[in-house]
């Protein structure tokens, strides 16, 4: 789900943005790299600052706690980093010959293999503008997007795709899209449901085939184009099933909640802690058209919180926001793998 610096703006400007954001890169062999203090490394006879994400993954490819070199003067530190690179000490997946990725600044950013394909922005945001629908384009189509260095996450809705469950209760649906220029993670295209009486957000999986879609990370060697294709494809099929997912969020109207038992059931069935679970359990009673305590306010408690927590990571506020659609889809979407993992628990 997004940050607090997301922008809401129209597609156009989206993708100029996201296309403006550009990176560079440089290879180097793991064991070139020297310790310099602090989260710097010297690569050559250039000094680069890492970002904390980025000294993560470097201390994760050596097996190292990210607070171990820190500690120590310069000097022990990069006579620690020259032992474990003469001994060949490596992380399970670590690659001998890493890309970094970094900034206008000169900070860097990220650190992946080289023998992965990294999309630039640029080429994602022409396969949107190919994929999604002329006609939606042409009209109104309201976008919110999370853009950093790294990467972006762009949510597109429109109210050509819409539902009213209750009496002036209104949701519109889209597309959901987050990219990584840099190769640090999958491209991920999934549905987006927007309401619009409180902005929550929540998303669901596209099926292709009967299954969940994937975008496969593919390797230097092979063409990128496969990779392209899939996510033209699922953005594609994302706008065409979208409806048919809203139309379900009128069936959650008609069934009741068991409030009491809540919280233990959420930690139950979607390992959600406790104190999450007590949030939307709180959640419940917030609504703006009052509490019905209906599985329609379940879902809406849920996006409620993944879209508007800021104590939970990001990371764990998309997986609510998948929780939330996932489950307002269990009457009209009986996936046999993308949705087993949910209904099976939800209905026991």
């Amino acid at each position: 789900m997004h940050s607090p610096t997301e922008h809401t703006l129209t597609l156009a400007d989206a993708l100029t943005r996201i296309s403006s954001t550009k990176v560079d890169c440089f290879e180097a062999a793991l064991k070139e790299a020297q310790y310099a203090g602090g989260q710097c490394l010297k690569i050559g006879m250039d000094t680069h600052e890492l970002t904390p994400g980025a000294w993560a993954t470097f201390c994760k490819y050596l097996n190292l706690p990210e607070d171990l070199l820190p500690q120590l003067k310069t000097g022990l530190g990069n006579l620690v980093l020259k032992s474990l690179n003469a001994v060949g000490r490596r992380g399970k997946k670590a690659p001998e010959v890493i890309r970094f990725s970094y900034d206008k600044e000169g900070q860097i950013i990220s650190l992946t293999p080289t023998d992965l394909v990294c999309l630039p922005n640029d080429e994602v945001t022409r396969i949107i503008q190919e994929a999604t629908p002329r006609e939606i384009i042409s009209e109104t189509l309201s976008v919110r997007l999370s853009l950093t260095p790294t990467e972006f996450e762009l949510d597109c809705y429109t109210n050509q795709r819409s539902v009213q469950p209750r009496d002036g209760d209104i949701l519109y649906g889209g597309v959901s899209i987050r990219h990584s220029q840099t190769g640090t993670a999958t491209t991920v295209v999934l549905g987006y449901i927007h309401r619009v009486v409180c902005t929550n957000g929540m998303t669901q999986r596209v099926c292709l085939a009967g299954k969940p879609a994937r975008t496969k990370r593919c390797r230097a060697k092979n063409s990128k184009e496969p990779v392209c294709e899939a996510i033209r494809e699922q953005i594609g099929q994302a706008w065409i099933q979208i409806q048919e997912r809203l139309d379900g969020l009128k069936e959650l109207t008609k069934h009741s909640l068991e409030t009491h038992e809540l919280p233990e059931a959420l930690r139950r069935r979607w390992s959600i802690n406790r104190d999450v679970a007590a949030e939307i359990a709180a959640a419940l009673n917030q609504d703006e058209f009052g509490g019905s305590y209906t599985e329609y306010d379940l879902v809406n408690a849920l996006s409620r919180v993944a879209t508007h927590s800021r104590r939970l990571a990001p990371r764990y506020r998309r997986h609510l926001a998948l929780v939330a659609g996932m489950f307002a889809q269990r009457h009209i979407h009986r996936c046999p793998q993308c949705g087993t993992w949910l209904y099976g628990k939800a209905q026991d």
